[in-house]
């Protein structure tokens, strides 16, 4: 199974077209050459270029021979899914699928439970169901000027290529730019950004999708070298994800300032321990290092913290720390 991911994932970060029907449209007494493609749960159109020129040719079959490639992943995806490798709801990968679309998510990383649902294959174990279940979808950016690859398109106009019923949740501030939306179902997308100070505003704004992003405490320590995965869903769609090692000890902080939501917190320490039991076993010295560079960072919000929490699972004599 994780031969087939690797060759998946190798596949996806080739990838310079997404599939589609190549066809032609006259305007004006002049070809045209469009591309007409899936995208979450919608299809649009997107023009390619004037027929005949030698760009428009190549890029053309480009996307003919993307077409060839997407039926072979579509294969393995399936061989994974039936292996045990998890897959993201349909809705959660038709909002992946329309980020991508827009190429976003080469500027943005996967956070949360979303992103745990992707380290089965990355980590060699299959997590307990309860652990990957979720209707958050969680996004970091360390930049708040990225915008689609056309530099016009909003946010909610992306996402409602997933869900047409996705609209953005206003904040305390009505003036301020949203940093969530949600669809009918319950599906909500938030976009995250590390705090820079106390003072930060929330939502710090970004204007080129129209939408805001929440500044959150040890985020940028989070994403920070983030992995490459391949979401099963489709034909694949590549996104980065936190180190696995970086993400349980995050967990560990994490759990400790959920004070009010013992639900979260339970999910937290469980997805942690899950992650140390195999990372412990499978890549020690990515685990090690991690736990190495998170107490550095301080005591108060850092050590102190990942020490309680490891307590609580039961972990503290397997790693010691300092008091």
């Amino acid at each position: 199974m994780r031969t087939l991911y690797a060759d998946l994932l190798q596949d996806l970060q080739a990838r310079r077209e997404r599939p589609g029907s190549v066809y032609t449209r006259a305007i004006k007494g002049i070809d045209y050459v469009y591309v007409k493609r899936s995208v979450g749960s919608s299809r649009r159109d997107v023009f390619i270029g004037r027929a005949g020129e030698a760009a428009t040719i190549a890029r053309a079959e480009a996307v003919r021979a993307e077409n060839e490639r997407a039926k072979a992943r579509r294969k393995t995806i399936s061989a994974l899914k039936a292996g045990g490798v998890p897959a993201p709801s349909s809705q959660l990968g038709a909002v992946l699928d329309a980020l991508d679309d827009a190429g976003l998510l080469a500027n943005i990383t996967l956070v949360g439970t979303a992103a745990y649902q992707c380290y089965a294959p990355l980590t060699g174990f299959i997590p307990p169901a309860a652990q990957l279940m979720t209707q958050d979808a969680d996004f970091a950016t360390l930049s708040l000027a990225i915008s689609a690859d056309n530099g016009s398109e909003d946010l909610e106009t992306i996402l409602m290529r997933a869900d047409s019923s996705f609209r953005s949740v206003p904040g305390l501030d009505r003036t301020a730019l949203p940093a969530q939306f949600r669809s009918a179902s319950g599906l909500m997308v938030d976009l995250l950004t590390p705090q820079l100070s106390r003072n930060d505003p929330n939502p710090m704004p970004m204007e080129n999708l129209k939408a805001g992003a929440t500044p959150l405490q040890y985020l940028r320590w989070l994403v920070d070298n983030p992995a490459h995965a391949a979401i099963l869903f489709s034909s694949g769609v590549p996104v980065t994800v936190p180190q696995p090692a970086r993400y349980a000890v995050h967990k560990l902080i994490l759990a400790q300032k959920r004070t009010g939501d013992r639900i979260k917190r339970s999910k937290d320490l469980a997805q942690a321990a899950a992650l140390f039991e195999v990372l412990r076993q499978t890549d020690p010295y990515a685990l090690s290092d991690a736990l190495d560079d998170a107490i550095g960072q301080g005591k108060t919000g850092w050590s102190e913290p990942i020490c309680r929490s490891l307590m609580e699972i039961g972990l503290d004599g397997e790693f010691p720390l300092p008091g």
